[in-house]
């Protein structure tokens, strides 16, 4: 724990300066607009009332449920599985309960901090503890920076290869995941002990 001693002012930096960044990115510059289709055809309210009237509260769903034929033997529940993936539609969909900015402000800025603190620890393990040492800027930037990058981006990559996200959002997610880390490899640098 002795890199929080020494790392605390950048990891605290980055972390707000990600947040930031992140609030803007999603609430000013527009570019993730487009990252959902709507309801297909003006059906919105009636897809909206369905819902509403079959009483799906907030969760994350799955169609057709894999999971039904789980207590069968082995040879069966594969065959009831095989059947249900000829089965449309097919997917996935996200009921959100009452939104709370307050709450999801707070938790993405921890969120943003712990990754910092992780960045830190690996900086502290592979780099020298202070630039006379040798940990010139441009060396930090390339190690945190690319911890950064690989923190913000390719987390969530192989879920959205399964569940189909969208390639224009995942591109969009990937420009803010490369701005994020190395703007935090950037602060690192800066604020690496002397």
């Amino acid at each position: 724990m002795d890199f929080l001693i020494h790392l605390w002012l950048p990891i605290l930096v980055s972390g707000v300066g990600v947040w930031i960044v992140s609030a803007i990115a999603w609430m000013a510059v527009g570019h993730h607009k487009k990252d959902r289709d709507p309801i297909p055809h003006g059906k919105e309210q009636e897809f909206m009332d369905t819902i509403t009237r079959m009483n799906i509260g907030p969760g994350n769903y799955g169609f057709p449920d894999f999971c039904q034929h789980d207590k069968l033997p082995p040879k069966e529940r594969g065959e009831a599985r095989r059947a249900l993936y000829d089965r449309r539609p097919m997917g996935l969909l996200r009921v959100w309960g009452e939104m709370n900015m307050g709450v999801n402000m707070a938790l993405t800025f921890v969120f943003y901090l712990i990754t910092s603190a992780v960045i830190a620890f690996l900086g502290w393990a592979a780099l020298p503890h202070a630039r006379a040492e040798g940990a010139a800027f441009g060396r930090v930037f390339q190690v945190l920076g690319t911890a950064g990058v690989l923190a913000y981006c390719f987390a969530s990559f192989p879920g959205d290869l399964w569940f189909q996200k969208k390639p224009r959002a995942m591109f969009m997610e990937w420009i803010d995941g490369i701005v994020f880390g190395l703007m935090t490899g950037a602060v690192f640098a800066w604020l690496w002990p002397h």
